[in-house]
């Protein structure tokens, strides 16, 4: 059986080594540097280059880092950017509701939670930084994906499993695609305990010069402190952050805005 952890371990290695020679380095070279047999090295590389994490000279068969590498790295600098300029919005809307709020951007067909202000309350809602969940089932995912333009949208409902979380979690298509609609009229989204019982959340996108959703900020309650009545009276708060986040936003930055 292979060790997909020692595997893992040496790739890794890899892409230590090839951020030590900018201008390229030879199979023997980074083989001699990961202390792996030039065989090994060879294919692990063939591996990253398929990926997009290395790239190779056809002429000298040098090694370089790739371009996802970069992306990757751009990705995150730009998802803490975005997390920091928030975060006192979100505290002041925190103390302002009394419930926890999270702010999510899309990768794929998941959100992933890139910042998050817990409530004070005894019983209160918390997901961790870094959280993975299936766009359907959260209400940021569910405003990102109403505000994206519709070729867009149908592209990445085409590509997701919509898999349940809860009994209330939708997973007809058709039926999503009409809560999304739903979602764009009114102005922000709703899930009723659709990806854990017992949460409630409301969500809206913010929007960037480019009238792009970059992420989206949710204030999510336990069911038995909050009905979606509670929930829309939160909307005009909700709205009122989002702006203030919204008119931080450097007007030439398309912040986060080719996730994929």
């Amino acid at each position: 059986m292979v060790n997909s952890d020692g595997m893992l371990a040496k790739g890794l290695g890899l892409l230590e080594a090839l951020g030590k020679y900018p201008h390229g380095a030879g199979v023997t070279q980074i083989a001699r540097e990961t202390d792996l047999a030039p065989s090994t090295t060879h294919r692990l590389l063939s591996t990253l280059v398929d990926r997009g994490f290395a790239a190779v000279d056809p002429e000298s068969r040098r090694y370089y880092l790739g371009l996802k590498v970069f992306e990757l790295s751009s990705q995150v600098s730009l998802a803490k950017a975005l997390s920091e300029l928030a975060l006192p919005t979100m505290r002041k809307l925190a103390e302002a509701t009394g419930e926890s709020i999270f702010m999510g951007v899309r990768d794929g067909t998941d959100i992933v939670c890139i910042e998050r202000v817990v409530s004070r309350s005894l019983i209160q809602v918390d997901a961790p930084v870094g959280n993975r969940v299936p766009l359907h089932r959260l209400a940021q995912g569910k405003a990102i994906l109403a505000f994206l333009s519709k070729p867009e949208r149908d592209e990445i409902l085409d590509r997701a499993s919509l898999e349940p979380g809860t009994p209330n979690t939708i997973t007809d298509p058709q039926a999503l695609r009409h809560d999304l609609e739903e979602t764009r009229e009114r102005g922000w989204a709703i899930v009723d305990e659709e990806n854990e019982p017992g949460v409630r959340a409301i969500a809206m996108p913010i929007m960037n010069s480019h009238n792009r959703p970059v992420a989206a900020v949710a204030i999510a309650a336990p069911a038995f402190r909050a009905s979606l009545i509670d929930l829309e009276k939160l909307a005009p708060s909700l709205s009122g952050a989002v702006r203030e986040i919204e008119i931080q936003l450097p007007p030439d930055n398309t912040l986060l805005a080719a996730t994929r």
